[in-house]
């Protein structure tokens, strides 16, 4: 039979047979359909709700390749030098200390903080570039007044742990009432270790970036985001 006419026999045989086990394929058959179009939706929304996903995702997308997500208090920025650091890193700003920046940076240094926990006096020029630090041996708000004070014009303060590639931390105020008057920001052990790691095999203590590239409250945005961290 044309499958036109069976589903016109089956429809008019579900509202209108007399036979019982037609009626009991029909209502077993519906109650499954309705139980998977309701469970395929909630997962949908609960996904878009946490911002998991926009309808343009490929959830089977290769790590190092193009993908889209949206985070609310995320800034990111990229490395355009070494070749092997060319991605898009995301950043937490600092919680309740710091300020935003106010315009973009095309170019400028990221350099390695000397000592890299920036607990102490800097022993390397910093004036005017992005500083990269490890975090550890004392405040957030601490490192960042340091480099603050040797002229930096923002702190990425990288996680010790080195195996961090998803947990993004608060970093918040010391209670010591001091006054910062650059970014701060968290950036994932995992990047951090990756970028030391990469500049070390150049021989430099310094990388080239774009900041900030700000993604928050776009509905879709494009990042290649390093292969070793997830985001």
């Amino acid at each position: 039979m044309h499958k036109s006419r069976i589903s016109i026999y089956y429809n008019f045989e579900c509202i209108n047979g007399n036979n019982n086990n037609i009626r009991l394929l029909c209502i077993t058959f519906l109650t499954g359909f309705m139980y998977t179009l309701l469970t395929n939706f909630y997962i949908g929304v609960s996904m878009m709700s946490m911002g998991m996903v926009t309808a343009d995702t490929d959830m089977a997308t290769a790590p190092n390749e193009f993908i889209v997500f949206e985070f609310e208090d995320s800034l990111y920025f990229e490395i355009i030098w070494p070749e092997s650091l060319m991605y898009t890193y995301k950043l937490k700003e600092a919680k309740d200390f710091g300020t935003k920046f106010d315009t973009f940076h095309q170019g400028i240094e990221l350099i390695l903080a000397d000592p890299i926990e920036a607990c102490q006096d800097l022993y390397n020029d910093v004036r005017g570039l992005v500083v990269l630090i490890v975090r550890g041996e004392c405040s957030f708000l601490t490192k960042t007044k340091i480099v603050e004070k040797a002229g930096a014009l923002a702190a990425i303060i990288t996680d010790n742990d080195e195996t961090n590639d998803n947990t993004m931390i608060d970093m918040i105020n010391d209670s010591t009432d001091r006054v910062v008057r650059i970014p701060s920001f968290f950036l994932l052990g995992k990047d951090g270790s990756m970028i030391r790691r990469q500049l070390s095999i150049v021989r430099s203590d310094r990388a080239l970036i774009n900041i900030p590239i700000n993604l928050t409250g776009k509905p879709q945005v494009a990042a290649r985001r390093p292969p070793w961290t997830i985001w």
